[in-house]
């Protein structure tokens, strides 16, 4: 197999395991939101991880689901629940700085 060809099936792996990431935190926002599941979601998502699961296997082998689908499907979830506003990412340890006022010297 030729490196653009793998290039390529992990390229559809990416959007396919992108997309699993995305609708999950969807479904699961949903679920929080109405209490109810949202099975058309889930199913789109499963869709989606079987597409990135088969291009991931032919392109890297069986590990490379774990290893890469794993990695992006957590990135996919975690970007995409910030953005809905399930929960705030933030760094630790950064508190805002007010710039101290210029002194004064007599």
């Amino acid at each position: 197999m030729t490196t653009g060809l793998r290039f390529i099936l992990l390229v559809f792996a990416l959007v396919g395991f992108s997309g699993t990431g995305a609708s999950l935190a969807i479904a699961r926002q949903r679920q929080l939101a109405d209490g109810e599941r949202d099975l058309g979601m889930v199913g789109v998502s499963a869709m989606l991880f079987v597409f990135g699961a088969l291009c991931t296997a032919v392109g890297a082998g069986v590990s490379g689901i774990l290893a890469f689908g794993g990695v992006v499907m957590w990135a996919a979830y975690v970007i995409t629940a910030d953005r809905i506003g399930m929960f705030k990412v933030t760094a630790a340890g950064v508190e805002e700085h007010t710039p101290a006022e210029p002194r004064q010297t007599t």
